[in-house]
């Protein structure tokens, strides 16, 4: 029968570790690895919850009879996939709580705590959610992904900082966010057609700096949520609240393949200069009859 008591104490382990804020390296170690844990004891409890139905549909599919030895079977069985359920609904709570926060280590946090302290205008630091807020008006001029001096400049701090030892462990995931305004002019468009093509393509702007001043691409993770996650509501002063870049300094989970740990790192070289950062390829000829309808081109 699986151990209650066991996942318990780890989840409970996990839950308190992220709401104790910065840390030392140990501890966020610590962390990481009863994280990973509790993700293996979700997988185990859906495996034996699957068990737990397939027992229960074999004995209700068996001939209707009052043999008491079967009920009491079935009776258990169901007892167990409730327990099951309700385990597997906290390990799922646990670890969404801990996706909430982050825990860096001590030394970590203050230097990035010193980083937004230097340049308050630029951006804020949440350290409960290790996260770098840009405000996207200072970073970027309008309807652009062309970076602002001061911003290279705060980014390039960043980076610096990130490349030092005790940052190793750490990738940096760069999240950006639009106002819900619709794109209007027809040259901002043909680059990035809506909001949420220009809030990736700011962060993957913001990477490419990062990139460039050392950090190794596969710390590097872009996305963009355009104006559907707002922190304001959109208006005439809300906008600017929204429309931002979000850096996320989490514990990596990526491990080097053997093959790659000897490989030179990639280049980090800027798509920016693209429009839509579509990479360019080969010219490849197309006879007549294989020729692409225009929808597809």
């Amino acid at each position: 029968m699986f151990n209650f008591r066991r996942i318990f104490v780890v989840l409970m382990a996990v839950v308190m570790l992220m709401s104790v804020g910065c840390v030392s390296q140990r501890q966020a170690d610590n962390l990481q690895v009863l994280y990973r844990r509790s993700q293996e004891q979700i997988i185990d409890l859906k495996a034996q919850l699957a068990e737990a139905n397939a027992r229960i549909r074999l004995i209700e599919s068996a001939p209707p009879q009052q043999d008491p030895v079967l009920l009491g079977r079935l009776e258990a069985a169901m007892a167990e996939r409730d327990r099951l359920n309700a385990a597997l609904a906290q390990a799922k709570r646990a670890l969404i709580q801990a996706s909430m926060t982050t825990v860096l280590p001590a030394e970590l946090n203050n230097e990035l705590v010193e980083l937004a302290d230097s340049n308050q205008q630029l951006m804020q630091y949440d350290k409960n959610r290790g996260m770098l807020k840009f405000a996207s008006d200072l970073t970027f001029g309008s309807g652009s992904v062309k970076i602002n001096p001061q911003a290279r400049k705060g980014l390039l701090q960043l980076a610096t900082l990130m490349r030092k030892p005790i940052a190793q462990k750490f990738e940096l995931r760069v999240v950006g966010h639009t106002d819900n305004v619709r794109i209007g002019k027809a040259a901002t468009r043909a680059k990035h057609p809506t909001n949420w093509h220009l809030s990736l393509h700011r962060a993957i702007a913001v990477k490419d700096i990062l990139a460039k001043a050392g950090i190794s691409s596969d710390r590097l993770v872009v996305s963009g949520h355009g104006e559907f996650r707002p922190v304001a509501p959109n208006s005439r002063r809300g906008n600017s609240a929204n429309r931002r870049v979000e850096i996320y300094i989490h514990p990596s989970t990526y491990q080097k393949p053997d093959f790659l740990k000897n490989a030179p790192a990639a280049s980090g070289k800027s798509h920016s200069s693209v429009p839509g950062f579509a990479p360019k390829r080969a010219p490849i000829n197309v006879t007549p009859a294989r020729r692409a309808p225009e929808a597809f081109k």
